[in-house]
């Protein structure tokens, strides 16, 4: 990389200066997130890790385990944090954890 700076002659000040600030942004982008979801994502997580159907009132299960992580308090942990605890603790995989919130 220094071999390249050198061929372009760039100034390793500024080069430097210009990381650290897009570095300062991407910190300040992520703590933002990690600290703001909403139940929309945390639905969609939940239908990438796989849980699908509905309750016996046609309710989308994503929609349930969701409910459920508000209603404790838990959602800004995210759902995947969340399940992945349960999981590992259970060995129940993401749609069976979804069931049985479903059926409490």
């Amino acid at each position: 990389m220094a071999e390249v700076r050198e061929k372009l002659q760039l100034n390793k000040t500024l080069v430097d200066k210009a990381r650290n600030s897009a570095k300062n942004v991407a910190q300040s982008t992520q703590n933002f997130i990690d600290l703001h979801t909403t139940i929309t994502v945390e639905r969609a997580v939940c239908r990438l890790l796989g849980i699908d159907g509905v309750n016996r009132f046609e309710v989308p299960l994503p929609n349930v385990v969701c409910d459920a992580l508000l209603q404790h308090d838990l959602l800004t942990n995210g759902a995947a944090y969340v399940l992945g605890c349960i999981a590992a603790e259970t060995g129940l995989s993401p749609q069976a954890i979804a069931e049985g919130i479903s059926n409490d």
